[in-house]
Order: C-alpha cells, then sequence, then structure tokens
C-alpha cells in the first residue's frame, strides 16, 4: 500500500458530501445511483439537491438530518445515508426518514394522497443486525403482502454492507459496474493510482477516482478532511482503547498465547467475551478477526462454544 495518499476517503462525511453531495459533483450522484436502482426506476438523468433539515409540522416532532437529499427529473425522492457505525435502532431511523418526506409532500386538499416515488439510499460501513447471518451484501426492502406482491412499488429502501462486500470481493473480481463502485468506495483511500484505475474501467468511475484526488482540496477543505477522518477512526479506536485497558488490567491474560496455539481450553473468559459481545452487535467474522487479532478459526471455535452453552 501507498504510505502517502493520493486519494480521500469517501466513507468520511466530508468525503461523502464532498463527492456526492456538491451541484458540481451531480454527474457522480447520479451515476452510483443509476448502478443500484434500474430495477425499481427509470435511468436518472438530473438531480436537484434539497435542504437536508427537516423539523416537522409541529414543535413535539423530532428533527431529522439527512445526509442528502434530492429529486431526480421525475420527481423522485432520495434519501442518501452514509452510516458509518452501528446505531441503535437504525431500522427505525430510516424508516422515520422516509415517512417524514411522506408526511411533506401530502398536499393539503389533495384528497388523492398521491405520495412521489420515494427511495431510502443507505451506505453502511458495518454490518447491520437486521440481515446478520446473510450472505448477501445489498439489499432492496419494499412492503409484500402475504402473497409477497408488493403493496406500494413507490416505496423503496435499498442497504449496502461494504464490509460484507469487502469480505468477499477482491480486486479483479467484479461483476458489475455497482461492484466496482463499491470497491473503489471502500478501498480508494488506501490505493494508488494505479490500483484506482485498474477497477475504474468507464467514464464516470474515471471522474469519481479524478474528484477524489486530495490535490483538489483547497486549504480550508483539507483541515475539514482531516478533522472527518479522525471522527471517521473514532469507532474502531474506541474498540481497540477497550481492547487495551483490559489487557493493562490483566483481563485478557494469557491471550496473547491462546492466540499463538488456538482455541484450547485455556482460553479467557474475557477474551470469549469480547467475541460473543461483537457476534451479538452483528459484527461479522472478518471484521472481529480484524479488531481483535483472532483468526477467523479462533473466533469461530468461540462461537461454537457458546452457542453450546
Amino acid at each position: 500500500m501507498n504510505t502517502l495518499k493520493i486519494f480521500l476517503n469517501p466513507l468520511t462525511d466530508f468525503g461523502f458530501k464532498k463527492i456526492f453531495g456538491t451541484p458540481e459533483n451531480k454527474h457522480l450522484l447520479i451515476g452510483f445511483l443509476n448502478a443500484f436502482i434500474p430495477e425499481h426506476a427509470a435511468r436518472i438523468t438530473d438531480v436537484q439537491y434539497l435542504s437536508t433539515e427537516h423539523f416537522g409540522g409541529n414543535p413535539l416532532e423530532k428533527k431529522v438530518v439527512f445526509d442528502l437529499y434530492c429529486t431526480d427529473q421525475d420527481g423522485g425522492h432520495f434519501i442518501i445515508e452514509m452510516q458509518r457505525g452501528k446505531q441503535n435502532f437504525f431500522a427505525e431511523r430510516v424508516f422515520t426518514y422516509l415517512c417524514r418526506i411522506v408526511s411533506e409532500t401530502a398536499e393539503k386538499g389533495d384528497r388523492r394522497y398521491s405520495v412521489p416515488r420515494i427511495i431510502s439510499f443507505n451506505i453502511l460501513d458495518f454490518n447491520a443486525p437486521e440481515f446478520s447471518g446473510r450472505d448477501n451484501f445489498f439489499w432492496r426492502v419494499q412492503l409484500p403482502a402475504d402473497d409477497n406482491e408488493i403493496f406500494m412499488q413507490k416505496i423503496a429502501f435499498y442497504f449496502v454492507e461494504l464490509s460484507k462486500f469487502a469480505a468477499r470481493k477482491k480486486q479483479g473480481d467484479f461483476e458489475s459496474e455497482r461492484e466496482r463502485w463499491l470497491y473503489l468506495l471502500k478501498h480508494i483511500a488506501e490505493m494508488t493510482e494505479e490500483e484506482a484505475y485498474a477497477v475504474a474501467n468507464s467514464e464516470i468511475l474515471r471522474k469519481f477516482v479524478s474528484e477524489c484526488r486530495i490535490e483538489k482540496l483547497n486549504t480550508m477543505e483539507k483541515k475539514d478532511y482531516e478533522k472527518s477522518i479522525l471522527e471517521y477512526e473514532d469507532v474502531r479506536e474506541a474498540i481497540e482503547c477497550e481492547r487495551r485497558d483490559s489487557l493493562a488490567e490483566g483481563e485478557m491474560a494469557g491471550m496473547a498465547k491462546g492466540i499463538e496455539k488456538g482455541i484450547e481450553k485455556g482460553q479467557t473468559k474475557r477474551n470469549m467475551e469480547i467475541v460473543t459481545n461483537m457476534l451479538s452487535k452483528g459484527f461479522d467474522i472478518e471484521t472481529i478477526a480484524d479488531i481483535t487479532n483472532l483468526s477467523m478459526t479462533e473466533i469461530y471455535a468461540i462461537k461454537q462454544q457458546t452457542a453450546s452453552l
């Protein structure tokens, strides 16, 4: 990997909004959405960015703030969220966000209740508990009746789990443009120019790579980006800090030996607690291995042991 960063991380708050949330880069958002939603909506040719702050109809309603919110040329609405860490009640949150738009688009006196097409598109840099135990990394969720017929075609939720995608896809192993988009989103911050352009095999992907260059940022933008990088790393740092504290307190004594020899009878109670807790919170095996430095074999062994208790 290159030590001198060439590209910004589009998964940071600054990077995501810089790349996809500015009028001058709306062609990138259009290209990204068109790679994922052709089964549900007509091809997007234009978008108009709208306010991301929504206060509700009365003082008691909760204020919601979207990462990005826009409409397309046909009046379809898109809520685009980049979620960098697990949140409690995530499913309820995205449902509330979409319902807010349904409420706001209902015009007074219109007895037809004509709801526009509304798509909630969620990019997750974590594994959602709602999809735990499933191999897919891309989900479209709608409202089915008992016979699985869709109750309302205009409403849809899309979810992309980047951690699952990264665990399954290596560079060169792409089946579609959407997979190239996801690979670049997840990895471009650590890539060389040659690596990035080898993945970007279309005009829109090459434009995405170009716009991710850190050298394009002005001085103020670079400061904002550096702050965003620190925020992005907070979740992993918090987990690593907890692990270091446990080691310092002696709660994980013998863990290093256990890692070298594999899961044996002498596996510490604390080690099992950490892995079990992370599994219950939706972390996948690959992510736990990366954070704890345990092998996937060891984590599988802990999972089997705790399941039998």
